[in-house]
């Protein structure tokens, strides 16, 4: 696939690393790209103060690690190289993405217990917000191909846009888009003393979003679509519905975690990131 070149995989070499590596390779073959696996060595603001022979002895340590992990990895026919620095894990991430000019970058999360939520720390949303470039978060053990997976949409040009490269990417030309409202609940409607023009009002609101999915549809010629009504907010909406579908992967479109442009100024891309048990494609798109 034309401009599918260049893979930058975060790497923190936990024991759940193998699963993003896994991914990573997966990908590639899929569209012959080359991998670069970055690890940081970072202790913080003195790891500048680090001595040569110290440095490395942890860089060696690193790449033995990697190795041993990437031998229960298929890395056969993929290109790919092993890059260890002295740095933060999400400026060297972002960094090498640019240098790179990656089309992707594949992170992983930290896994609880096993009916928690893997979870993200902080390196995770500083690549979200600073490294342009679309992003995979692995919370699951690769089992080969994603095959549920659902795009959300905030009715936006990017969000589209999302759609386009989830298909491009993972070569499945039927994904699901999903479009989440909030309902006005009893509480609100309380609240403005609207209990008695409560179906009138609701009743609106469905019809008015349904118009604006409507129109969403129709200009981008959209074939498989859902619209769900929540009552509980957008957020749990779109997580109710995962957990409800099964999805394996999750496909967003954001301008940044942080930027006010970006899907429900950024809050739901947020949210997401950390409460979704499925994986997540985060599409950013480049400057």
């Amino acid at each position: 696939m034309k401009g599918f070149e260049n893979i930058v995989v975060g790497l923190d070499i936990s024991k759940h690393s193998t699963y993003v590596l896994q991914k990573a390779f997966t990908l590639a073959k899929e569209n012959n790209s080359k991998v670069t696996i970055v690890h940081a060595i970072d202790k913080g603001w003195f790891s500048e103060l680090f001595s040569a022979s110290n440095f490395e002895e942890l860089k060696s340590h690193a790449i033995t690690t990697i190795k041993e992990q990437l031998s229960h990895v298929d890395t056969k026919e993929v290109n790919y190289n092993i890059l260890i620095d002295k740095d933060s894990g999400s400026e060297l991430v972002v960094k090498t993405a640019k240098e790179l000019d990656a089309y992707l970058i594949i992170i992983g999360a930290n896994e609880k217990d096993h009916d928690e939520v893997a979870v993200l720390g902080s390196t995770a949303h500083k690549i979200a917000q600073n490294g342009r470039v679309p992003m995979i978060i692995v919370k699951n053990p690769c089992e080969g191909d994603y095959k549920n997976i659902v795009a959300f949409t905030d009715l936006s040009e990017t969000s589209f846009k999302s759609l386009v490269f989830a298909k491009e990417l993972l070569n499945q030309e039927r994904i699901k888009t999903v479009y989440t409202y909030k309902q006005m609940g009893e509480i609100a409607l309380k609240y403005y003393n609207e209990d008695k023009n409560k179906q009138k009002i609701q009743q609106g609101i469905k019809e008015k979003e349904n118009a604006k999915f409507g129109n969403f549809i129709k200009e981008y010629d959209l074939k498989d679509t859902e619209i769900v009504e929540s009552n509980l907010g957008v957020n749990s909406g779109l997580v109710n519905y995962v957990k409800t579908n099964n999805n394996d992967l999750v496909v967003l479109g954001s301008n940044g975690v942080s930027n006010p442009n970006s899907f429900v100024f950024g809050s739901t891309t947020s949210f997401l990131m950390e409460n979704l048990k499925s994986d997540l494609l985060i599409y950013v798109p480049k400057k």
